[in-house]
């Protein structure tokens, strides 16, 4: 038996949604998420079931394009593999369940501030990230910058294999959703390997 206080738990990062485990074992996974008004969680799937419980707040839940209003104590659940995500309107709490297989409730997005990486090797973790994504999933980029350098690089070395979309989109803040949405006809050469001309300097 296990007890834990949500509200002693409930804690806000202003510069990003907040998650917190508070359980994480095969086939099932428990997080609290604080968001202030204003973010947001980017759209994603997962291969298992996900039930939403607001403890408090407002936000937005969309299943594909579809809303759907939530407010404290209102609960929401998505099909295995459907894609949704979630703005907030005010501070909330929510609480998150997600079931199924051990890969079902793994994270589906891995967020990279790119902020903290040393310039000459963000563009290679990126790709090396990128290059380990099954279909459908994604990983979110945090960076101070419009990282044009980057998307110009995908657009080279991985087209028609990612989908590119600014969550947020500056002055002082870029965050950019990248998702796998096919494999490589062939073997992807990786971005270290590549030739000098085609490199572009990490900004």
């Amino acid at each position: 038996m296990q007890k834990q206080s949500i509200h002693d738990l409930i804690e806000y990062n202003g510069a990003r949604f907040s998650p917190k485990v508070l359980a994480n074992e095969p086939g099932y996974r428990m997080v609290l998420l604080c968001l202030r008004a204003g973010q947001s969680v980017p759209e994603h799937s997962t291969s298992g079931k996900v039930t939403v419980y607001a403890v408090r707040g407002h936000i937005t839940f969309y299943e594909g394009d579809i809303p759907c209003e939530l407010r404290t104590a209102e609960v929401v659940s998505v099909d295995p593999g459907v894609l949704h995500r979630l703005e907030a309107h005010e501070d909330s709490v929510l609480l998150v369940l997600a079931t199924g297989s051990a890969a079902a409730v793994a994270e589906a997005i891995e967020e990279i501030d790119v902020r903290t990486i040393p310039g000459a090797l963000r563009h290679p973790l990126i790709f090396a990230k990128f290059d380990a994504l099954n279909v459908g999933d994604s990983v979110c980029l945090v960076n101070d910058h419009d990282p044009i350098p980057l998307n110009r690089q995908f657009e080279s070395l991985r087209a028609g294999q990612f989908s590119w979309d600014y969550i947020e989109r500056g002055p002082a803040l870029f965050r950019v959703r990248i998702r796998r949405i096919a494999k490589s006809p062939g073997s992807d050469v990786p971005l270290s390997a590549t030739p000098a001309h085609v490199q572009l300097q990490a900004k």
